[in-house]
């Protein structure tokens, strides 16, 4: 389960480019006398046969002797602490249901839509917000015919690994699910009556920001994956956003006083506009090639 950048920024990061289709997403490098980084923007689900492994990706890739990733989330060993985590904090208190916290018209969108994933409200009504959010979002998304093991962290996760690289992660598991989990209860509910206000505008948001993410379009991106949440929803933005940015930009400045080669494959949202990683490593004068 892709927790991470699931409602905000990445649950709707799903491609709606036909199979075979041909991606040029971006890439950024930062080079000083020993150390080389590269910044890969990342889709966490894409349709199968999406080809966007270019030669300059990949040659940064197998360059690299450490791959960092957002969280150990594709690491197979992870899935059990992963699960129990997500069962410790989905539960409402006992007493209370979704349906009592969410406005009537959210309540009826679910009881429609449950089904068309193989659920129901009923099971739903147990859980918090923000888990059932991450399950609705993330259903849609399957059902429409998109394959989680075709992402791009599914896909270069075992190559890395395979390779014998360093694995380094931004963050645990545990910090990935606590965004979510510690989120005020009315920002929770706001977030799910809004997940379901949207799913009409869906599908086309997932095709404008997965032809964007195609074509290297940096202000499209930070457009769809970001603009109306800092319009809508600016603590989720902060939390999920920009806070995380701020953090793994100093990371990033602290590898340039190691050395050897870095590849940073994170979610495409985090990347563009002033609040972005890039902008704010151009900040602290860092030079970084790309766009």
């Amino acid at each position: 389960m892709k927790l991470v950048e699931t409602f905000v920024g990445g649950l709707f990061a799903a491609a709606l480019l036909s199979s075979n289709a041909i991606a040029d997403p971006s890439l950024w490098h930062i080079q000083d006398e020993d150390s080389d980084i590269y910044i890969f923007g990342t889709v966490h689900i894409l349709r199968p046969g999406i080809e966007w492994q270019t030669d300059d990706l990949m040659a940064a890739f197998n360059a690299a002797d450490t791959v960092y990733f957002e969280a150990p989330v594709n690491d197979p060993s992870q899935a059990a602490a992963m699960q129990q985590v997500v069962l410790a904090n989905a539960l409402l208190p006992q007493g209370t249901t979704l349906s009592a916290l969410v406005n009537d018209e959210t309540w009826q969108a679910i009881q429609e839509f449950a089904p068309q994933i193989g659920a129901s409200a009923a099971q739903l009504e147990p859980l918090r917000p923000w888990i059932a959010t991450i399950q609705l979002g993330v259903g849609f998304i399957v059902a429409s015919g998109y394959d989680p093991a075709s992402g791009v962290e599914a896909t270069l996760w075992p190559l890395a690994n395979e390779a014998g690289k360093t694995l380094a992660y931004f963050e645990t598991v545990e910090e990935q699910i606590g965004f979510f989990v510690n989120l005020p209860q009315d920002v929770e509910v706001r977030l799910l009556e809004e997940t379901m206000a949207e799913f009409d505008a869906a599908p086309d948001q997932l095709d404008t920001l997965v032809s964007s993410w195609a074509n290297g379009d940096q202000a499209a991106i930070d457009l769809v994956m970001n603009g109306q949440m800092r319009a809508d929803a600016p603590e989720v933005h902060d939390i999920i956003i920009v806070q995380r940015n701020e953090r793994w930009a100093e990371t990033i400045a602290e590898m340039l006083e190691g050395s050897g080669t870095v590849f940073i494959a994170v979610g495409s949202g985090h990347l563009p506009g002033d609040l972005g990683v890039i902008s704010l490593l151009r900040a602290r004068d860092i030079e970084v090639a790309g766009p």
